[in-house]
């Protein structure tokens, strides 16, 4: 007990330090990118109801492995997809779409490797053909690092996600033991070791004897390999605490631990602390970990709604917009003042579900969508850094008969020309989808000076059009200014990049909170200033 004391100690001081998720490397990968897109990885729906429907007949052919087969099988089903809107909706969830990828990457080519034993059938061939198009190895690390910015923005704990609790709501999906250890493995090799405790910590509580059989015969994901990973996290996050709180100062059997714990021989020790440690309840380690947590920042509380309301003002009213346009004396449109400097307006049912759909059917059926990344940003010799993949998004460049009416209706919301430039850029987010902070003006400090020559100058304004309701998370928040703006589909958002003098304006800064829950599509639009000479606005 005296071990387990001072084990106990020991973890609950664990520091928790930032959460800081790795840029991807200059040279990314061609492969296919699934997570970046809800609506992407539908795909990989799709392609693991293939593997499905392959695994059923094998498991005819080998009865002496059904047990283990039909184990298997248990844990990934799920109901019938109906439509394509059903499919989305469940790949929306991230306790959904994780595990699917993860599962797709990591146990699907084991599982395979385990059916060829003894047997090779042309259900195996197929399901080898199959896994051609499985997520890959960067795309698993996209997925994850989307998972850890759910969970560092929303502070959720690792307990509740194993749970199906995502911001407080309940859901019958869930992570299990595997998934756990991807996450702390991730962790564990960016050297974040006090992230990487808790998921290793539920990995071994989840390491049930009942899965624990497929986990050690199938997947090679033995309990002792475990134990391991969460004793050398331990106390390699104790050697890198701050100097004022260094507990390996106060504890040198932890210099010791850390040299004996990858010893085969004293295995046996260091199984019989952690369980000691295993018998502790769980919440005890989510308050020690509260108390030693960073404070959030003012993103991530934007992210949680924790802003305080803005106060009432008698500038920031609504209104209808009959002005722009003669049709809009029969129709008005229906806006809302949001901030008057930078000009924030959000017009509300502007957006019809026929435009919305036919932008989407040609995406997905007839074209290809291409990743987005967080934001560009440069060095100081004008070469691009590196980013994460967040996204996926196409754009169009205003022909079709949907694209021009939205064009004119961003003409008659704004009162500006949209003549020279009718792009329009269709979105998706995905799993744990966001954009940093960042403007969308020209900062040319920290750009090339002809960033934007083709496009006729800054970008004056902003339209941002949301096709789809989002059920958690995915809020547009302007990070200066403290004002969050919930998606809701139909709605409209306008704002204003540039002042009355043409200059950029820093407060119009703003950022997307990551996607928890729901399948989040936009609609937006750059207008630029050149177009403007004779009808830029004056809102002095």
């Amino acid at each position: 007990m005296k071990w387990f004391s001072f084990q106990l100690t020991f973890l609950l001081s664990v520091n928790f330090s930032q959460i800081i998720c790795l840029e991807e490397s200059e040279n990314h990968a061609k492969s296919f990118i699934y997570s970046t897109s809800v609506m992407s990885m539908v795909k990989i729906l799709e392609l693991e109801e293939s593997l499905k429907r392959n695994l059923d007949v094998y498991v005819e052919e080998m009865q002496y492995k059904l047990d283990l087969i039909k184990g298997f099988q248990e844990s990934i089903k799920r109901d019938k997809f109906r439509t394509l809107e059903e499919k989305e909706d469940y790949m929306g969830n991230p306790l959904n779409s994780y595990p699917l990828l993860r599962r797709l990457n990591q146990d699907w080519p084991k599982w395979l490797r385990y059916l060829k034993l003894g047997i090779s059938s042309k259900n195996t061939k197929e399901i080898e053909t199959l896994l051609k198009s499985s997520p890959s190895a960067e795309d698993l690390q996209v997925a994850v690092k989307g998972m850890t910015r759910i969970e560092q923005f929303y502070n959720q704990h690792a307990e509740d996600l194993t749970k199906g609790f995502l911001l407080g709501r309940k859901f019958e999906a869930q992570l299990n033991s595997p998934d756990c250890v991807a996450l702390g493995d991730f962790y564990y090799n960016q050297t974040q070791y006090a992230e990487s405790t808790h998921w290793y910590r539920m990995a071994l509580r989840l390491h049930k004897s009942s899965e624990g059989k497929i986990y050690d015969k199938v997947l090679h994901l033995k309990r002792k390999r475990i134990y391991k990973k969460y004793a050398k996290a331990m106390v390699q996050e104790s050697l890198n605490l701050d100097k004022k709180k260094s507990i390996a100062q106060n504890f040198p059997e932890l210099e010791v631990m850390a040299k004996q714990v990858t010893k085969e021989d004293n295995y046996e020790n260091i199984k019989r602390v952690i369980d000691e440690l295993l018998t502790g309840e769980e919440y005890i380690f989510q308050e020690e970990a509260a108390r030693n947590k960073r404070k959030p920042s003012s993103l991530e509380l934007g992210c949680r709604g924790k802003w305080p309301k803005p106060k009432p003002s008698p500038t920031l009213t609504c209104r209808y917009i009959r002005e722009t346009h003669d049709f809009l004396k029969l129709a008005p449109l229906k806006m809302e003042y949001l901030n008057v400097q930078p000009l924030i307006v959000l017009y509300h049912e502007v957006l019809y579900e026929s435009e919305f759909k036919a932008l989407r059917d040609f995406a997905i059926f007839n074209a290809t969508m291409t990743d987005g990344w967080t934001y560009v940003d440069f060095d100081q010799k004008g070469k691009p850094l590196p980013q994460n993949r967040v996204v996926k998004s196409i754009s169009f460049q205003g022909t079709s008969s949907y694209s021009l009416g939205i064009n004119n209706r961003i003409a008659d919301m704004t009162g500006l020309n949209m003549e020279e430039n009718k792009v329009l850029y269709l979105t998706n987010y995905g799993l744990g989808g966001h954009f940093g902070k960042h403007v969308d003006y020209v900062e040319l400090a920290r750009r090339p000076p002809d960033f934007f020559k083709d496009y006729g100058g800054d970008r004056i304004a902003t339209a941002l059009l949301y096709a789809s309701e989002v059920p958690l998370g995915g809020t547009t928040v302007f990070t200066k200014l403290k004002l969050s703006i919930t998606p809701k589909k139909g709605n409209a958002l306008v704002w204003f990049n540039l002042n009355n003098a043409g200059d950029p304006d820093p407060m119009s800064e703003h950022s997307v909170c990551p996607l928890v829950l729901g399948s989040r599509w936009t609609i937006s639009k750059w207008i630029h200033e050149r177009q403007q000479v004779f009808k830029k606005p004056c809102f002095a």
